[in-house]
């Protein structure tokens, strides 16, 4: 089997939630939602993972994954100031997701499967990413039906993903969604309420991806810093960097859409709802031996 590593986006602050959401302790035993991740993963053939974090949370990581429990855990920093080309650009906080991915560059040498940290995808998601990693080694999204991630505690932000013949055509940021009797709704840049199909699939940041998309960013992360220097509020987010491979036709990306149920934190308020989900599966034997 080809060797394949995940790569956990572990770095951020977790502003809207109140802390730091990649070790709080929501399942039954003091498990995190990336204990889930790491564990699932290596269950079903991943031979390697690399968490992209702070550098303050090494030294914790590295006793939680490496001390007490001897998984294949390595490190990548994701710094605040960014070096392209020989300059130095800084910013307050982390620049987004592909900026994340791109500091973990040095650590990658196989296909991978990028997710958040901060998202329980379910075993079987790892799964269908690692299969199609193994027989096609080229890139691919998983993808979730919209009604299963959203919050009953506030709105959230998702890509909207478009497919043509199973292969992702095109994934568009859609702000501040949530219910709304009975639609599902989102905040459009003009500040207007508009309504998502009720079978729209979204990303929940789960990508199957090869080191060759590091060609495409090392490039494009000098036109996002141009960008960035009109307007500094923005960051540079993997979903508008696929989208832009797709429409480059630089590569394709296969659809693979998910039966698992996508749980997850956003407000500090989703808690007893995840927990409830979580302590379900122990029920029923999934995690005895985590």
């Amino acid at each position: 089997m080809m060797n394949t590593t995940l790569v956990v986006l572990a770095a951020g602050l977790g502003s809207r939630y109140g802390g730091f959401k990649q070790v709080d302790a929501i399942g039954p035993n003091g498990y995190s939602i990336m204990d889930y991740s790491l564990f699932d993963a290596l269950n079903v053939g991943f031979t390697s993972i690399v968490l992209v974090v702070q550098e303050s949370m090494v030294e914790l990581l590295t006793d939680r994954y490496i001390t007490q429990r001897n998984w294949p855990v390595r490190f990548a920093i994701q710094e605040k100031d960014v070096t392209v080309t020989g300059k130095t650009y800084s910013r307050e906080k982390p620049w987004g997701t592909a900026h994340a991915l791109w500091c973990a560059k040095d650590e990658i040498n196989t296909p991978f499967v990028l997710i958040n940290a901060d998202d329980f995808y379910g075993r079987e998601s790892f799964r269908l990413a690692y299969n199609y990693l193994q027989s096609e080694a080229q890139p691919c999204a998983v993808l979730f039906p919209i009604e299963k991630t959203l919050s009953s505690n506030g709105t959230v932000n998702r890509a909207e993903a478009t497919i043509n013949n199973g292969w992702l055509q095109t994934t568009v940021e859609r702000e501040k969604i949530s219910k709304a009797n009975d639609d599902i709704v989102y905040l459009s840049a003009e500040g207007k309420q508009k309504v998502l199909a009720k079978n729209s699939l979204v990303s929940m940041n789960m990508w199957g991806l090869t080191p060759d998309i590091y060609d495409f960013i090392d490039d494009d992360i000098t036109d996002f810093i141009a960008q960035w220097q009109q307007n500094p509020s923005i960051e540079y987010q993997l979903p508008t960097v696929i989208d832009a491979m797709i429409q480059q036709e630089r590569f394709k990306v296969k659809a693979l859409v998910t039966e698992s149920n996508w749980v997850g934190v956003t407000y500090k308020s989703d808690k007893d709802e995840v927990r409830t989900q979580l302590q379900q599966l122990h029920d029923k034997g999934i995690y005895d031996t985590i």
